[in-house]
């Protein structure tokens, strides 16, 4: 089990209010403000040559949505940042990974029960001997 994982917490309004600026902060910073500069850049050099109309926030946000997915489109896997982007395991590469892991679990497994059987072999002895000195304090009791 992975212990390598936080927990977010979000006490009470104010901590709902701080999420819900932390997600609007994010949408005006990569989805609105690139698309005010597509809405102006449209409207200053495309929309004066007077062939088409100029347009409003929600057509630059359409805008900027047609050249970021062009953009990845395009981009041929090239990204900087990759998503599980790992190599695929040929099924050999697997079988061999599952028998190491379990060749480890049986040595775990009997390592285990081997100090098992050492510990009850020594309370096994620590009860012998309580059992002759209680019978040698009876014997000089007696």
């Amino acid at each position: 089990m992975n212990k390598n994982y936080r927990v977010i917490t979000i006490h009470g309004v104010r901590g709902v209010l701080a999420i819900i600026f932390v997600v609007l902060g994010l949408i005006a910073g990569f989805v609105i403000s690139p698309a005010w500069v597509c809405m102006k850049f449209w409207n200053k050099y495309i929309a004066e040559s007077g062939i088409v109309s100029s347009m409003n926030l929600f057509q630059g946000i359409l805008l900027w949505a047609i050249i970021a997915l062009s953009l990845y489109a395009l981009n041929n896997n090239k990204s900087i940042i990759g998503f599980g982007s790992y190599p695929g395991l040929t099924p050999d590469q697997i079988r061999n990974i599952l028998n190491r892991t379990k060749e480890a679990d049986l040595k775990k497994r009997k390592e285990f029960q081997f100090k098992n059987l050492e510990i009850k072999k020594e309370l096994e002895t620590e009860q012998v001997k309580t059992e002759e000195q209680q019978k040698e304090k009876e014997e000089i009791g007696s």
